[in-house]
């Protein structure tokens, strides 16, 4: 069940369309944000490819994968967390109707702001007669490409007939991401299909795949109930009842909530409970001796950590990894319960954040201690496969870079919350101007600057910054922010509302991508998964042919309209994709005049009306 060696889980695999069914709506939720972890997640939900698949490289089928999911999908993540990609592209364009930023409002009793750090995705998947699937994703990791060990829990679901109210913190999760939407035409888009889902939930059953689990129950924290009240963690079993076997995982702690666990039995009958913490070794200089007196303490062990950097020699960049799972094992007499998703160990998770975790409630017989450990260290606790190791508060270290990096971090948050808002005009025919504008904050102590992500353009921060002569396909509502204190610097992407924007950028993009009519036949033969005409594509560059008037009577007309017809009855959301192109290309003679032709004809064949 949770054996490193055995039971992983690729998050392309997940997210990917069961066989025969396509992606209909989705919504995520995500700390920490990479762009370019995004358009993997585009590419397994629309193509389900793996999220580092070789596509990536292949402008022509990131531009599918992008617009075939830009409409269907809202993921969420805590604003000032989106990471900057390793490439850009234009094509990021297409990443802004799919990315929402949540804003926390600042709460009593935690020092910084609550953070959004849910992981979390329900999918809607839809066949052509019209059946739909369901899947819940909890996650511990974020849509990232961090090295780090993991926890994820899936489940599939099947509408039904008898509605319940299992599903109703599922509900009130998808309301509160529902309240953090813009008010624009695609914001209120999305609305509209979180809503759907929030309506069709009380008639979708899930049911746990594994004999381990006879229950399961969704626990949201941080916020509010239908009914009235918020969720609380604090509140639920896992924080009040005594126990005779813990188990934590957790990667960050927080003194006082270990301390909870360490003395909760202090009072009661049992005498002989069995307590362990799997942790990060710079996580233990948060604890003292007293909070952890009943602890066995287990962290990573440093060749585990630094593995992928010795076995790795051609990596230029050191990739470490380390616990970045959450995990809670509770065991009273024969009844267990397992706790997983993105909750830390730590105060302000526990009582500020807004966080997604799952129950899953089993016995004894199937899940305890031993068991765990036996799958977590293998056979031998002290055997040359165990990834961990026994410590004590003595092996503590204190990682003050990591502490200082969150300070910057804290000032993006800061540059976040002022209320960026930016205009775009036209000033001259190919080119646009942009006001930034951020209300006042304090930045004194640290050298900050602002560019657009599509653009090298940077200035100086201030309450209100120009960005000059800039094309279409550099316009975005994605801004790098950079935070240094003169000796580190982190860059963030924030989402400032924009507007101005020319109505067109979009066909600039695809243009920029479908930018003759080889690149054009390329897209037509994807989306048809028509290997004939890629073959005749090489040939004719083989022999230096593209763009002649003999390529293109080389696409053999007829064959071509077989083909469509075949596609469009067995696959007709396919032709979304070139319908799409047929009204986004506006360059003259990239579409050539026969395939206009066939389309209309075939449009009339089969009464397709886009």
């Amino acid at each position: 069940m949770l054996n490193p060696n055995n039971d992983r889980l690729d998050y392309g695999q997940i997210l990917a369309p069961p066989a025969g069914y396509y992606l209909d709506f989705a919504v995520g939720t995500t700390y920490s944000l990479d762009l370019d972890a995004l358009v993997g997640a585009s590419l397994a939900l629309g193509l389900s490819e793996e999220t580092d698949s070789e596509l990536m490289n292949n402008p022509v089928c990131l531009l599918e994968a992008l617009r075939s999911t830009g409409d269907k999908v809202a993921l969420f993540c805590e604003g000032g967390q989106i990471h900057m990609p390793n490439r850009v592209t234009p094509l990021y364009i297409l990443l802004e109707k799919m990315v929402f930023s949540v804003k926390t409002a600042k709460k009593r009793g935690i020092a910084a702001y609550p953070s959004f750090h849910p992981k979390f995705w329900l999918i809607r998947y839809k066949n052509n007669e019209g059946s739909l699937k369901y899947r819940v994703i909890i996650l511990s990791r974020n849509l990232t490409f961090d090295r780090s060990w993991d926890i994820t829990y899936v489940m599939d679901g099947e509408v039904v007939k008898t509605g319940s109210d299992k599903n109703e913190p599922i509900c009130d999760f998808l309301r509160y991401l529902v309240s953090q939407t813009p008010s624009d035409e695609n914001g209120k888009a999305k609305a509209r299909g979180i809503r759907a889902l929030i309506r069709e939930l009380p008639n979708v059953a899930f049911t746990p795949a594994e004999k381990e689990f006879y229950d399961f129950e969704f626990i949201p924290n941080g916020v509010r109930k239908q009914g009235g009240g918020f969720y609380q963690f604090d509140d639920t079993p896992l924080f009040q009842d005594t126990f005779h076997e813990i188990l934590i995982m957790s990667p960050f702690l927080s003194g006082g909530i270990i301390r909870d666990f360490n003395n909760r039995n202090r009072n009661s009958l049992i005498k002989d409970a069995r307590y362990m913490l799997i942790t990060r070794e710079m996580s233990l200089g948060r604890l003292k001796p007293e909070d952890i007196s009943n602890f066995k303490i287990y962290t990573m062990r440093d060749a585990v950590i630094d593995g992928e950097t010795a076995i790795s020699g051609e990596s230029q960049e050191i990739q470490k990894q380390d616990i970045h799972a959450k995990v809670y094992m509770v065991r009273k007499y024969s009844s267990s319960d397992l706790y997983l998703g993105s909750l830390n160990a730590s105060h302000n998770a526990v009582h500020g954040n807004v966080e997604f975790m799952i129950c899953l409630r089993s016995k004894n017989r199937y899940l305890n201690m031993d068991k765990l450990t036996a799958a977590l260290f293998g056979s031998e606790k002290d055997g040359s496969d165990n990834p961990f190791q026994e410590v004590t508060l003595q092996n503590a270290i204190i990682d003050e870079e990591d502490e200082k990096t969150k300070a910057l971090d804290a000032v993006v948050k800061d540059i976040n919350r002022s209320n960026p808002s930016a205009y775009a005009r036209q000033e001259e025919e190919d080119f646009y101007s942009v006001n930034v504008h951020f209300d006042a904050c304090d930045t004194k102590d640290y050298q900050v600057s602002v560019r657009p992500l599509l653009s090298k353009r940077e200035e100086g921060f201030g309450e209100d910054i120009v960005f000059t002569r800039l094309s279409v396909t550099q316009l975005s509502e994605f801004y790098v922010i950079s935070v240094s204190d003169g000796e580190r610097t982190v860059e963030r992407v924030l989402i400032i509302p924009t507007e101005g924007l020319p109505v067109d950028r979009e066909k600039a993009v695809v243009s920029s991508v479908v930018s003759n009519r080889d690149c054009f036949y390329r897209y037509i033969a994807f989306l048809l998964g028509d290997d004939t005409i890629l073959s005749v594509l090489e040939a004719n560059t083989a022999a230096g042919e593209v763009g002649s008037s003999a390529n293109r009577q080389a696409y053999h007309v007829p064959a071509l309209y077989e083909k469509m017809l075949q596609t469009a009855a067995v696959a007709p959301e396919k032709f979304k994709g070139i319908e799409y192109l047929m009204k986004t290309i506006s360059e003259d003679g990239i579409i050539p005049d026969d395939f206009k032709k066939l389309y209309e004809t075939f449009k009339k064949a089969v009464r397709f009306n886009g």
